[in-house]
């Protein structure tokens, strides 16, 4: 008697221990996330475009975390922007980032790219990774893969 009571309760542990860990995913339009920088103009946004399957977003991800860690008590707000099918979020996307042990928020985008790509940038290709950084009227577009020391120049720029 006093296993299967031990059992059930490893059970309803191991049960509320993961419900704990399972990462809410907003699915949004690019409306949305323009409404989000342009809600506030205190706050320094980093806006990274990035995909589970595009390797060199993946390379940079643990440089956003450090980054994402180090400012986020301040006017800072960071959201990385998962350009992943919305059909793998729950198989694909929610388990990379539990794995991964992503800090920032994380929305999945899904909106027509012929429409949103033009508006972050006339001039940028689709190519990701991408970072947008965003202070009130200043605004910065990367294209490429970032490090840590870069994050920090872009975000000192932005603010200046």
């Amino acid at each position: 008697m006093k296993m299967s009571k031990y059992l059930i309760l490893g059970l309803l542990i191991s049960t509320v221990s993961s419900i704990g860990l399972s990462q809410s995913i907003e699915t949004v339009t690019y409306d949305d996330l323009e409404a989000r920088w342009n809600s506030n103009s205190d706050t320094t946004y980093v806006i990274n475009y990035w995909a589970t399957w595009c390797g060199p977003c993946v390379e940079e991800l643990p440089e956003f975390i450090e980054v994402h860690n180090e400012m986020k008590d301040g006017p800072f707000k960071m959201i990385l922007v998962s350009l992943d099918f919305p059909r793998s979020l729950e198989s694909r996307v929610i388990p990379f980032i539990e794995e991964k042990g992503i800090t920032p928020e994380v929305v999945l985008l899904v909106d027509d790219p012929n429409v949103w790509i033009n508006r972050v940038s006339k001039e940028w290709d689709g190519n990701i990774p991408v970072t947008q950084f965003i202070k009130g009227d200043n605004y910065n577009l990367e294209v490429g893969q970032l490090g840590h020391k870069e994050l920090l120049e872009k975000i000192e720029l932005i603010n200046n």
